[in-house]
């Protein structure tokens, strides 16, 4: 039954300490800030429209995280085929991409310095370090970090490194590339990772779309990430840096 299910999930999970915990939803807010502060730079031109694309910007991410939070909270989601993944990692390449190929996106690519679309990828750096301090701790498998497959950590140092030199084309466009294969990478490594019929046998498997506030890692974090990568490349392509 859905009750038992959830009560041999709960027991297998193995809790993050309370300080890495603490450090990752320090990085989910500075994040989702950034977010907002990146939507307001934007449409910085007309203050009644950004106060508006603001509030719907911030709207969105609370009704997407407040019905996926629900979902976990009442065992529902985890209730539906395949424990929900489909749902919840389907959600999130749903909303990013086509966040980052929509109007909104275009006027973030058209009115956001190459540098600071840079600089706001080095959030993978430290959450990296997090993700090997839980690996150890047995709270994710092993596979997702650099100990495994998962090199998103280059991603992150190489965002600190080439922010300030971004105004050479060819490094920006270098670590477009090379960010957004890591990323895809990290996807192919999760889904994998995670309790599906033809994904490894990890022990323990990826279990933090379950529990909150692990779970936002995928909607806040990959989720702004993927929008990021795609934000851009919009605008490598239409502006020079």
């Amino acid at each position: 039954s859905p009750g038992s299910s959830s009560l041999i999930i709960d027991m297998m999970f193995v809790p993050g300490s309370s300080v890495s915990v603490l450090c990752f939803e320090i990085i989910v807010a500075a994040v989702l800030i950034a977010m907002i502060a990146i939507t307001r730079h934007a449409y910085r031109s007309d203050r009644d429209l950004a106060r508006k694309v603001t509030m719907r910007v911030f709207l969105g991410y609370l009704i997407w995280l407040g019905v996926l939070l629900a979902l976990i909270k009442t065992d529902q989601l985890q209730a539906l085929p395949l424990q929900g993944m489909p749902v919840f990692f389907g959600s999130i390449l749903l909303v990013s991409v086509a966040a980052g190929l929509s109007p909104f996106g275009a006027r973030l690519a058209a009115h956001t310095p190459i540098a600071a679309l840079i600089a706001f990828q080095a959030f993978r750096l430290p959450l990296e370090l997090i993700l090997h301090r839980w690996a150890q701790r047995g709270t994710i498998p092993p596979t997702m970090t650099w100990t495994g497959q998962n090199w998103d950590i280059v991603a992150g140092a190489l965002a600190f490194v080439i922010w300030p030199i971004a105004k050479n084309r060819a490094v920006a466009w270098g670590f477009n590339i090379i960010g957004a294969i890591l990323l895809l990478n990290v996807l192919r490594v999760a889904l994998l990772s995670s309790p599906v019929p033809f994904g490894w046998d990890t022990q323990p498997p990826l279990q933090l779309f379950l529990h909150a506030p692990y779970f936002l890692i995928g909607p806040v974090l990959v989720g702004s990430a993927i929008t990021g990568h795609i934000v851009l490349t919009r605008a490598l392509l239409k502006k020079a840096v």
